[in-house]
């Protein structure tokens, strides 16, 4: 088991260690679980994929315009996967 300490805010906010995130490809933007049982509060990374991307166009969808849907998308994965990602 690995621990990092972090201090809680304010306003009940926390900082997820670097490691952690990068271990767990986590990136700005993502939606996290918060479970809770006996020993503890546990941060979890949704395994739905429908949870997992819950809200990723709503900074493209302001004031209720549209928007091209596929160039978002595809500027979404190129951000996370690189100039690479057709080799992914």
């Amino acid at each position: 088991m690995s621990l990092r300490r972090s201090k809680i805010t304010r306003k009940g906010q926390v900082t997820i260690p670097a490691e952690f995130r990068k271990e767990l490809d986590l990136r700005e933007g993502d939606t996290i679980l918060f479970e809770m049982d006996d020993r503890g509060i546990h941060i979890v990374r949704p395994k739905d994929v429908v949870a997992r991307t819950a809200g990723i166009f709503k900074d493209y969808a302001k004031n209720g315009e549209p928007f091209d849907r596929d160039k978002v998308w595809d500027e979404i994965v190129a951000e996370r996967l690189g100039p690479d990602r057709d080799n992914a």
